[in-house]
């Protein structure tokens, strides 16, 4: 039994949970239903991590306050790099600020997304095509044909992770867009077997690989967005998630079943959806300071009152114009032209 056996069963349950609310309404074996089963099993992966992903965003925006910190340690102690990194690992946690939340979502979604490439795999290599025979006594019928023959002993099958042949057989045949969910650009060769065409699935396989790469840059880039409007220099690991994983991505999705892809484009557009209101609905970070409202990272906002922190959405009122001093000199009469003395003015002293 292998270890990630347990992912794999849990992956295969909530497809099939999915597929049993929607197969009433679409069909057990249409291409619609098992698309929406890995959708909505990309929805509600990107639902569980919410809270995390709230907590990157945080930590990313602490990072930014922290930066003219971090660089004044980094000139400070640029002799001694241990001590360096020991004070920088200090400031950071004084302010809850982990510069590992930046990629943590991602590589939660890992295990996920290799569970859902193993089973897609598993289904490509046993939901597809019958013998003659077997097509033959189903007239035709793919799908039930493809049933008896893995129901068969001749066909040694076991069946694992909770999948059943029929449901099997249903999963490699139905298709997105002309495309097995099973297969891929690499192994379009197998497309007569799940009755589709090599040509389709190489075509609509590499226009999802495109969508998923630009989603990938698209999301990265509007995190840089708002990091640039704050006048917050762009670290070096974030350029690296922005100009290297969409490249890589690309090159990698060749091997992605359509299953697959649609995980990435679903889990990508969701990015995109939920950065845009989680960013808005947080504060404005001032160039190396704490977002409006004199919140830190680490802290509590003001309470509530005269004092408190203003309602969301409401501008911070001007502040108020400085008072105007008015000099007044006396002036002093003329010399007179007689003496070359002033007069007296009124009320002095002689």
């Amino acid at each position: 039994m292998h270890v990630l056996n347990p992912l794999y069963v849990a992956v295969t349950k909530v497809i099939l949970a999915i597929h049993a609310l929607f197969a009433p309404v679409f069909g057990n074996s249409s291409g619609v239903t098992w698309g929406l089963s890995l959708f909505f099993l990309t929805v509600l992966v990107r639902v569980l991590l919410f809270p995390i992903f709230v907590k990157q965003i945080k930590t990313q925006r602490a990072m930014s306050v922290l930066a003219p910190k971090v660089k004044e340690l980094q000139i400070k102690y640029k002799k001694d790099r241990e001590r360096m990194n020991t004070e920088v690992m200090a400031l950071y946690r004084e302010h809850n600020a982990n510069p590992l939340m930046g990629c943590l979502p991602l590589l939660l979604q890992m295990p996920v997304f290799y569970a859902l490439f193993h089973v897609l795999r598993y289904i490509s290599e046993h939901g597809g095509s019958a013998p003659a025979s077997f097509l033959a006594a189903s007239k035709g019928n793919a799908v039930q044909a493809c049933t008896s023959y893995l129901k068969d002993p001749s066909s040694h099958f076991t069946a694992q992770y909770g999948w059943t042949p029929g449901n099997l057989c249903t999963a490699g045949h139905a298709k997105v867009f002309g495309v097995p969910l099973a297969l891929g650009f690499r192994t379009a060769a197998k497309a007569a077997a799940f009755g589709a065409q090599p040509s389709t699935v190489k075509v609509v396989t590499v226009i999802a690989i495109v969508i998923m790469a630009s989603t990938t840059f698209l999301t990265q880039r509007q995190l840089m967005a708002r990091n640039a409007a704050s006048g917050t220099a762009m670290p070096s690991q974030q350029k690296m998630m922005l100009y290297v994983l969409p490249p890589l991505f690309a090159i990698f999705g060749l091997n992605f079943q359509m299953g697959v892809l649609i995980y990435w484009v679903t889990t990508n557009t969701w990015s995109l959806g939920q950065q845009h209101f989680v960013i808005k609905a947080m504060p404005h970070i001032a160039p190396g300071g704490p977002p409006a409202g004199g919140v830190t990272p680490g802290s509590s906002p003001p309470a509530g009152g005269a004092g408190g922190a203003k309602k969301r959405g409401q501008p911070p009122a001007p502040p108020p114009p400085p008072p105007v001093v008015i000099r007044r000199q006396v002036t002093r009469p003329p010399k007179s032209k007689r003496d070359g003395r002033r007069p007296q003015r009124p009320g002095s002293p002689r």
